[in-house]
């Protein structure tokens, strides 16, 4: 329980502000008598755990962390930038946000900025050029945590919040497959990924063959998701099932199917990755593998500031895990 109460919990016990705590929690800053007292009451209470994120706070330069967002027309992305600004101000840090649309020359300009600007610690997501990873490298090198969310680095030179998306690519193969469905369509944007990887080694488990037809990978945008599906979908032998590499695809082939006359699930079965806001409320509502964006970015932050409090050591990894989520998008095959 301990690990799970915040200072925002603790707030809510006393019937302070998360300000007023913390002040307490820093020491920086003055809290009256009354109010300490109440805070250490609720503090006992709950259980609740001097992180280092409280404790390290002193020693802190300036109280600013700093987040390199490849796209935040991403649902996930927008979702992960939100729980890092709740995490980091929970710690009593303030957020700096740069949005690269996915240029690793923008993210080397935007590390810059945020040096310059004296941010404490760097959190970034992908995609990552070598000369980035370099940089990066250099900076923790140099004493700035930096943590990757969802990046791959041979070898590891800096710290990762990931999730296993292969595993979860390979559950919603096997959802599929277990339905009936044996020619199962793929659009996605990058070969190597893991919900890549997760899709062959699925079929592969099921003893069905990878089919270079029914893949389109490009470039990660709806219009190249909706002329993947149309290919897919009029094409001689169409599939029976789609799997889009994460929500916003598969959206856009839910939209796609539905201009061509397609129905889903009667005639297509489609999922997701990610599980966004938007795939409860599609229509179908989408079946998805959902990552979880909370936690990754509470642990992307915590791993900043634990290092700020005990110093940068050797790279590690926090792998977190998946969730299939069952909704309409979903069903056995039909023929058309």
């Amino acid at each position: 329980m301990a690990d799970q109460v915040t200072a925002y919990d603790v707030a809510a016990r006393a019937g302070l502000s998360v300000g007023t705590v913390s002040r307490y929690l820093t020491g920086n800053g003055y809290v009256g008598e009354a109010s300490r007292a109440r805070i250490a009451r609720a503090i006992g209470e709950l259980g609740y755990v001097r992180s280092s994120a409280a404790a390290s706070l002193r020693t802190r330069k300036s109280g600013m962390l700093g987040f390199v967002v490849s796209d935040l027309r991403n649902p996930f992305t927008a979702e992960l930038a939100v729980a890092i600004q709740e995490r980091a101000r929970d710690a009593g840090c303030v957020v700096f946000l740069a949005h690269t649309m996915g240029e690793p020359d923008r993210a080397m300009e935007a590390i810059d900025q945020l040096q310059s600007h004296g941010v404490d610690g760097i959190v970034i997501t992908p995609p990552a050029s070598a000369q980035l990873v370099e940089r990066l490298a250099e900076l923790r090198a140099g004493g700035t945590p930096v943590v990757g969310i969802g990046l791959r680095t041979d070898p590891q030179v800096i710290d990762l919040a990931t999730v296993d998306t292969r595993t979860g690519a390979g559950e919603l193969v096997d959802h599929l497959v277990g339905l009936g469905h044996a020619r199962i369509g793929y659009v996605g944007n990058d070969r190597s990924s893991g919900r890549y990887r997760g899709y062959k080694a699925g079929l592969k488990a099921a003893g069905l063959e990878l089919e270079q037809d029914l893949i389109r990978v490009g470039p990660a945008d709806r219009s190249t998701a909706w002329d993947a599906a149309e290919a897919l979908l009029t094409g001689r032998r169409p599939p029976t099932a789609i799997f889009g590499f994460n929500d916003a695809t598969a959206l856009a082939v839910l939209q796609r199917a539905y201009q061509i006359g397609i129905r889903v699930p009667e005639q297509l079965s489609v999922v997701g990755f990610d599980d966004v806001d938007l795939a409860a409320h599609s229509v179908p509502p989408l079946t998805t593998m959902a990552q979880p964006k909370v936690e990754l970015g509470r642990r992307a932050v915590d791993m900043i500031i634990q290092q700020l409090g005990s110093g940068v050591g050797e790279p590690t990894t926090a792998t977190l895990t998946t969730q299939l989520v069952l909704r309409a998008s979903t069903a056995a095959p039909h023929h058309r």
